[in-house]
């Protein structure tokens, strides 16, 4: 991947979430075949990893087998605070 060169023009988080994706397509193969759903969803992806955001599990379907088990654990109107 050293050959790899990506020019970016600004430092914004869009610009350099494009300069991404544009790695990460071109890593996997798929700058000329990728199809729009895999542009956008990893376009949103690198967007949320730039602004440091939770990032964006793409496996929805390994969560969906897996469950949400922290949800029972709190009680509704619990934010976490400590209570006096």
């Amino acid at each position: 991947m050293s050959d790899v060169k990506i020019e970016i023009e600004g430092d914004s988080d869009t610009a350099v979430a494009l300069g991404l994706l544009r790695m990460i397509a071109r890593a996997e193969g798929k700058e000329d075949k990728g199809d729009r759903e895999w542009f956008l969803e990893t376009y949103a992806a690198c967007l949320a990893v730039v602004r440091d955001a939770a990032f964006l599990d793409l496996d929805e379907e390994e969560d969906e087998e897996e469950g949400d088990e922290d949800e029972d654990e709190m009680e509704p109107g619990d934010d976490g605070a400590p209570r006096n």
